[in-house]
């Protein structure tokens, strides 16, 4: 291919991005950092799931578990982070698969006649990346290459999908608990979750409507989580310190003493179980790398990155202190694990104060509603980029390429993916159901977030394995190089290189399989962990989507 024709090319490709609908670029450092952080929120989300690592273990679990968590976590990010800083795709796993099962050698277009090098200023250079980034420069090889990329992005959406569920049911019960401690005669039923649970996704579904002020809304966002986090710790702090009533817990209460009420015989798998209130405090550290689209590619290169490690740094630091500080402010153990919202009773014990307690904990509701938003965001976008992205690479199959493209169009007006957007939603109220018939959703709604996302980015992972980390590093600079694109700062391949990578494959599929085991013993149909039948339900629906 020569020079010319390969302007031509990239010309081509830039006018017609340039006539079709696009999200609009407004989202900055603070704004990306901000709805990453907003929706991760570790201290918020070890806060409001205590129950099941204060019955699996104590206090001891929670600690230990929020370490175990950050590290693996930190693997997974780092994997995230080297894919991210050399392919920003808004379709995150979903793209690097594709590229990554590419046999450019089988292709039309040999990488070593794909273009000339071009200009180096910042807009042909980003013009230039999102070419590189974009399905229209994937050769599509085999059909397991796209029906793999396919299977990853929905697992992905899945995932998504289940952690926005699992930040509305928190927020209802977080409601339900102020409304608990005002009214110490009211009893919790099934359908008052449900109710508020609805409520709080039209809300919501509302807000997001609009695209313009989430940039905003992601910073606000940050704010509120930080301002929140200090106010009430160290309003608990101070005000348990004034009790010399009660003597503080002793140290080995915390980090010493393992409180197995479980009915596992064995610790270790009670430790296991009750993982999954410190998991939770990671979950979706993948965010950022579904907003490429609203940063810029260029830009992308190294933000998304730093906002997916810092994500997990803040959150570490954050979620370790507050749920140590939360613990020592504890005067009844008893009356705290079976509250309706246990941090909302450590508060009041804490404090003495029934008003001053309800003030923290709508702190902390407004700090989840930022939450919500932005895990509302960051599902619609993996949809959207995923529908637009198979739109591309549907040309044989008409049912799905018309189904993918009306999920990648955008609102001219909202400048929104409306259709994601309400689509994503749907599926988040008909989740809501679960809250009528088991007491147990909430614990498998979670656990299925983990795991799921920890699949997507496993996969990954594991053909980078295959295919050759080395040389598929080469192969993606190489390409980037001769389009002009810079590759200063590239990832550089070597044998410690591969930790991240294995240590994240080993993390999901031990969190796979054991999460999938049963809370508490005797088993029941009220207490069966029933997130074996979401990956069914899960399954069964990417396969029915992936041969249509």
């Amino acid at each position: 291919m020569s020079s010319a024709k390969s302007n031509d090319a990239l010309s081509t490709v830039s006018v017609a991005e340039s006539t079709n609908q696009k999200l609009s670029r407004n989202f900055g450092w603070l704004s990306l950092l901000g709805i990453s952080f907003s929706l991760t929120n570790s201290w918020l989300g070890v806060s409001s799931s205590l129950v099941v690592g204060l019955s699996s273990g104590g206090p001891l679990l929670i600690v230990y578990g929020l370490i175990i968590g950050m590290f693996f976590t930190f693997m997974c990010g780092w994997s995230l982070a080297e894919f991210s800083s050399m392919l920003p795709s808004s379709s995150g796993a979903c793209f690097w698969v594709l590229k990554m099962l590419e046999r450019r050698q089988d292709a039309i277009k040999p990488i070593e006649d794909f273009a000339q090098p071009l200009s180096s200023d910042n807009e042909t250079e980003e013009i230039n990346l999102q070419w590189a980034c974009t399905t229209t420069n994937v050769e599509i090889t085999s059909s397991f290459q796209r029906s793999m990329a396919l299977v990853v992005g929905l697992i992905n959406y899945f995932g998504a999908i289940f952690t926005t569920a699992s930040v509305f049911s928190s927020l209802a019960l977080s409601i339900l608990g102020v409304h608990s401690l005002l009214n110490p005669d009211y009893q919790l039923k099934h359908w008052h979750i449900f109710i508020t649970y609805e409520i709080l996704n039209v809300l919501l579904t509302f807000i997001n409507c609009w695209s313009v002020i989430l940039p905003l809304l992601s910073q606000f966002g940050l704010y509120m989580s930080v301002l929140t986090y200090l106010i009430t710790f160290i309003i608990s702090m101070v005000c348990r310190s004034n009790n010399t009533d009660i003597a503080w817990p002793k140290s080995n209460e915390v980090f010493g003493e393992f409180r197995n009420t479980t009915g596992w015989s064995s610790s270790a798998m009670a430790f296991i179980v009750g993982l999954i209130n410190p998991l939770w405090a990671y979950a979706g550290i993948d965010s950022a790398t579904h907003m490429v689209d609203e940063v810029g590619y260029k830009q992308s290169r190294k933000l998304v990155p730093r906002a997916i490690i810092s994500t997990i740094l803040i959150g570490f630091v954050t979620s370790f202190t507050y749920a140590i500080g939360m613990f020592f402010c504890i005067t009844d153990a008893e009356k705290v694990t079976e509250s309706i919202l246990p941090i909302l009773e450590i508060y009041y014990q804490a404090t003495g104060n029934r008003n001053l307690s309800v003030f923290m904990q709508c702190c902390c509701i407004l700090t989840g509603i930022t939450c919500g938003i932005a895990s509302v965001t960051w599902q619609s976008r993996i949809l959207w980029s995923c529908g637009r992205d198979f739109s591309k690479l549907s040309e044989e199959r008409p049912m799905s390429r018309k189904v993918m493209g009306f999920f990648g169009m955008v609102n001219p007006q909202l400048k929104a993916p409306l259709n994601s957007h309400l689509f994503s939603q749907l599926l988040v109220a008909v989740i809501g159901c679960i809250f009528m018939g088991s007491s147990t959703a909430f614990n498998a709604i979670i656990t299925a977030c983990i795991t799921l996302l920890l699949l997507t980015y496993a996969i990954p992972c594991t053909i980078l394995f295959f295919v050759g980390k080395a040389s598929f590093y080469s192969r993606i600079r190489k390409e980037l190089a001769s389009l002009g694109v810079s590759t200063k700062g590239f990832p550089v391949t070597s044998k410690f290189g591969y930790i991240p990578n294995t240590l994240t494959i080993c993390w999901a599929l031990f969190c796979l399989i054991f999460l999938s085991f049963p809370y508490n013993l005797p088993v029941d149909s009220a207490s069966m962990n029933y997130v074996s039948v979401v990956y069914g339900a899960v399954g069964l629906l990417v396969g029915i989507i992936v041969v249509l």
